[in-house]
């Protein structure tokens, strides 16, 4: 049961209600405890479960009552996360590029726990970004190309046309998949290379970490391929 005073349960109210003029293939139950947690996130500043119980606007009896409901809900697989956010970032998008604005995603990898991984895309708005899509994912190292690309087929779908993507990536996903994958679907990028690969060319070959010694920032009327030593 839910509390029905405070100022989180106030937060939480309006976010319902926005989410619920939302597209986003959440169950009516799943609205409100959304709503609630999102609230606590805002108040807290932070992903501290434990904060979230101590003002979770919610009816649930005891620490224990109140830890079970926010677990149940991270972990319902009922709620997909990609759904959710294709209610939001399509709007988002067009009203950052409604004057003509290159819209800057960013992917990348961190370590959440001993053994996980979290590969996100984001949206870069002015010094912050914002959580577009996410994949988390038991491993030890790094995340393939073939996830990667899974999770950026899926923020594809969520860009609205004639908007100019711009995808801005670390040197571990400075693959000549990576490449292919932008230039077929009509993105710009700018990822960073690892020193050791091999742009070939007209009259030779030279490393990635020879041109950057070289100063060498822009190829023009060339067709490169990426190759590993």
């Amino acid at each position: 049961m839910r509390l029905l005073t405070g100022g989180v349960f106030h937060v939480s109210t309006v976010i319902e209600d926005d989410l619920k003029d939302r597209l986003t293939g959440l169950h009516k139950p799943h609205v409100s405890s959304l709503a609630d947690l999102a609230s606590c996130v805002l108040a807290c500043r932070n992903a501290n479960t434990a904060e979230w119980m101590a003002i979770l606007p919610r009816k649930t009896g005891d620490e224990k009552s109140k830890e079970r409901f926010i677990s149940r809900f991270l972990s319902n697989p009922l709620i997909h996360p990609i759904s959710v956010m294709t209610g939001f970032i399509p709007e988002i998008v067009e009203m950052m590029s409604e004057n003509g604005e290159t819209i800057i995603l960013m992917l990348d990898q961190s370590k959440i726990s001993d053994g996980f991984e979290c590969l996100m895309v984001s949206l870069r708005l002015a010094e912050r970004a914002i959580p577009v899509a996410w994949k988390v994912v038991e491993t030890q190292g790094s995340i393939g190309f073939d996830i990667q690309k899974k999770l950026l087929d899926q923020v594809q779908k969520m860009m609205p046309e004639n908007v100019t993507i711009l995808l801005s990536a670390d040197r571990f996903y400075g693959t000549s998949s990576m490449i292919y994958w932008c230039q077929k679907t009509g993105w710009q990028y700018r990822i960073r290379l690892k020193s050791n690969l091999i742009i070939e060319h007209e009259t030779g070959e030279i490393t990635t970490g020879q041109a950057a010694a070289l100063n060498l920032n822009s190829l023009e009327k060339k067709h490169v391929f990426i190759k590993q030593r």
